[in-house]
């Protein structure tokens, strides 16, 4: 699956309490807490001044929610929820701690998760599907979460090990004139 090469906007969600405790969250539905919220708001006011004007999100609720505080500063725009952005569904390690997640092998499939290979499909087949095809002077913002972000990075080799973005940071996806992409923080 190729990306279309325009730019677009990403923003994980806020932060949530799941995030601050270290739990595989997967498809969970936990909501922000309200250090999320806030992040939330000073994200919409970069992205309004970035001139974002249309808005696609994981409909889970962290980030549903910070897709509607965004678009709430961003001019009333309302979000559109799109399945396919959820986070992995991670089976049985659900709920449980993170340090059992970075246990595992990269290509591990825990019981009853997505294998990394349809988790990847999922994501780029959804984010092909709704980035402009077309240079839209102002892109689209994607709210969804860290699984995501790896997704994206290292399908454009952008993937360097790094952590994921963290929380509620908005980071633009930029398509260079050679073909490549490069990840721009909004600040």
């Amino acid at each position: 699956m190729l990306l279309p090469h325009c730019s677009f906007y990403f923003l994980r969600h806020g932060v949530t309490d799941h995030n601050q405790r270290r739990v595989v969250m997967g498809q969970m539905d936990i909501p922000l807490n309200d250090t999320g919220r806030r992040q939330a708001l000073a994200a919409g006011r970069l992205l309004a001044a970035a001139g974002v004007d249309r808005i696609a999100a994981s409909p889970l609720v962290r980030a549903r929610e910070t897709a509607e505080i965004v678009g709430g500063v961003c001019h009333g725009l309302a979000p559109e929820l799109v399945p396919d952005l959820s986070e992995r569904n991670w089976g049985a390690l659900t709920g449980r701690s993170h340090r059992e997640l970075f246990k595992l092998p990269p290509d591990a499939t825990p019981e009853g998760a997505e294998t990394p290979e349809e988790f990847s499909r999922r994501i780029l087949t959804a984010v092909a599907s709704l980035i402009p095809h077309d240079g839209n002077r102002h892109p689209i913002l994607l709210v969804a979460h860290a699984g995501a972000c790896r997704v994206l990075r290292r399908h454009m080799g952008l993937d360097d090990g790094q952590a994921p973005v963290p929380n509620a940071v908005p980071v633009l996806f930029s398509a260079e004139e050679d073909g490549g992409w490069r990840e721009i923080r909004v600040v």
